[in-house]
């Protein structure tokens, strides 16, 4: 028993490759949208028939949804649940949901708060379950910079060489699948407006999100969005109702964050 015990807090027993291969190819899926399995190859260097046998079962056991062939993986909610007791005890969660849950009440739209990781965007906190108009949303959590409207929020408040240069790596990573050229001018558009916008068909047509940069003592730490259906939240009543009210908290958020860790 003790050495067991000792073993355990030391990291000495021999891991489980079938494990630690699983949630390689589980973290890819996490961290961008619907992969296929050139992509999940790609990104976790495991042969290809170990990458199928691994979604195939991850599939079985309720972690993925198989899209089809052509439109990738996408994982559940029951990865969602895989974090939920880490997110809902961490500080800034302590420190941004109940301002969150606040927005919700007066917007009635859903709202997430993320936090930037790498060339990525990675949801912190999140009202859904507060949030009166009820959508089905990202199982996911992770965004790539380049592709998501908080990612575009976050660039836009960067140094405008340290925004081209994370573009520049994106496309050199195979994140980027469209012109540099065009991402800088939606980086620049944010940066004019004061937020991004990003459509999410695939979950459903017509389903935006719109954010803006979170600073805290003048540095951007992040990002606040609003999620909505364009249809339902025309630009002018996005512009003058919801935006402003994302700025109050959005700066409420930095306030409270750098209290935190003064």
């Amino acid at each position: 028993m003790e050495h067991a015990m000792s073993e355990r807090r030391s990291g000495g027993a021999k891991p489980v490759n079938a494990l630690v291969r699983g949630l390689r190819v589980l973290a890819v899926a996490n961290e961008i949208q619907a992969p296929t399995v050139a992509e999940m190859v790609r990104r976790s260097r495991l042969p290809k028939a170990t990458v199928i046998r691994l979604l195939q079962t991850l599939v079985h056991e309720g972690y993925l949804d198989d899209l089809g062939e052509a439109e990738g993986y996408q994982v559940t909610a029951k990865v969602r649940n895989l974090s939920r007791a880490l997110l809902d005890r961490t500080p800034i969660a302590q420190q941004v949901q109940p301002l969150l849950d606040e927005l919700a009440g007066r917007v009635k739209w859903p709202s997430e708060f993320f936090v930037a990781e790498g060339r990525s965007v990675v949801i912190e906190v999140s009202n859904r379950s507060a949030a009166p108009i009820k959508l089905n949303l990202f199982e996911h959590r992770r965004f790539p910079m380049v592709a998501s409207a908080t990612g575009l929020a976050y660039l836009s408040a960067l140094p405008e060489g340290e925004a081209q240069r994370i573009v520049q790596d994106s496309l050199a990573d195979g994140t980027l699948a469209r012109p540099v050229e065009d991402c800088l001018a939606q980086i620049a558009a944010a940066r004019r407006d004061g937020y991004a916008l990003w459509e999410y068909p695939a979950l459903s047509p017509g389903l935006r999100m719109a954010s803006i940069p979170v600073l805290s003592n003048g540095r951007v730490i992040g990002g606040l969005s609003l999620v909505h259906f364009r249809d339902l939240v025309p630009g002018t009543l996005l512009e003058t109702l919801f935006l402003p009210d994302l700025r109050r908290v959005a700066a409420r958020i930095g306030e409270a964050l750098a209290d935190s860790r003064a």
